[in-house]
């Protein structure tokens, strides 16, 4: 608990300095306020504009649909306030021989190199992400919204977890290879994959979605548990494989570390 405590208190400054830093560009910061906001615009636009003549696409409908689209957005920033962060600059580091610094802290290696700032901007979305979620679910009007939004939240935390696990395989590969911008970019591509219905995408790409690597646990499930369509054992299943996914992920982490051979040496 007291070594809880202790990184929850470096992450809060972490959080200061960032905001700190941002508040000196308010133009800037300003202006990606407004870009997010219209890309989202763009996206419900777009949406709406695919069930102007249908009512349903392979059973999703168009409030369905906005709220995955709530949902993965929503993920986004809770991701740039957290880990997404770590997508960039770490093979940098490595090239440059800063990391060289942080392994001489007395703090996990892991959680410097993933927590290294807060990406403000980006976590801009949630609010515009909360609101669209909001009104899906008003137009849905689903039942039990109280126990399906605690199975939500459940979810949104292995969501969560289980992204942070995939970054941290490929950030593992950095020790090895030190470019993998184009690996972290197929990354950034499947994140942005899961803003669509999971079942509303046919043939190769849902079994991708589903089968090759589980990304519809990411914002369809989280989804469908939000509109009550959801057994325990999903709730379960997704700890499970989440928990798994990090361990084995911190794990391969930890043990590429080892072939780390200093920028200074």
């Amino acid at each position: 608990m007291k070594n809880l405590k202790k990184y929850f208190s470096i992450y809060l400054n972490i959080f200061k300095m960032s905001f700190m830093s941002e508040m000196t560009h308010k133009e800037n910061f300003l202006t990606w306020i407004a870009v997010h906001s219209i890309s989202l615009l763009t996206l419900i636009i777009f949406f709406k504009l695919v069930y102007a003549n249908v009512t349903q696409i392979n059973g999703w409908n168009q409030y369905q649909s906005l709220l995955v689209l709530g949902t993965g957005t929503l993920i986004t920033g809770l991701g740039s306030l957290t880990f997404f962060p770590f997508m960039y600059g770490f093979s940098r580091e490595i090239q440059k021989g800063v990391f060289d610094f942080k392994l001489a802290k007395p703090l996990n290696i892991l959680f410097q190199s993933a927590f290294r700032w807060v990406d403000i901007e980006d976590l801009m979305v949630t609010p515009n992400a909360i609101l669209l979620i909001i009104y899906s679910i008003w137009k849905l009007q689903p039942q039990n919204i109280l126990l399906n939004t605690l199975g939500y939240v459940i979810m949104l935390i292995s969501s969560m977890l289980f992204l942070f696990s995939i970054l941290t395989l490929i950030q593992s590969l950095a020790f090895r290879f030190i470019q993998i911008n184009s690996v972290t970019d197929f990354y950034w591509s499947l994140v942005n994959i899961t803003k669509y219905p999971a079942k509303a995408i046919k043939n190769v790409s849902q079994v991708a979605l589903y089968a090759l690597v589980p990304l519809a646990i990411i914002s369809s499930v989280p989804s469908e548990v939000l509109m009550g369509r959801w057994e325990p054992v999903w709730i379960i299943g997704s700890l499970v494989l989440a928990t798994v996914s990090f361990i084995i992920s911190y794990r391969v982490f930890m043990s590429a570390l080892r072939h780390y051979s200093s920028a200074s040496s």
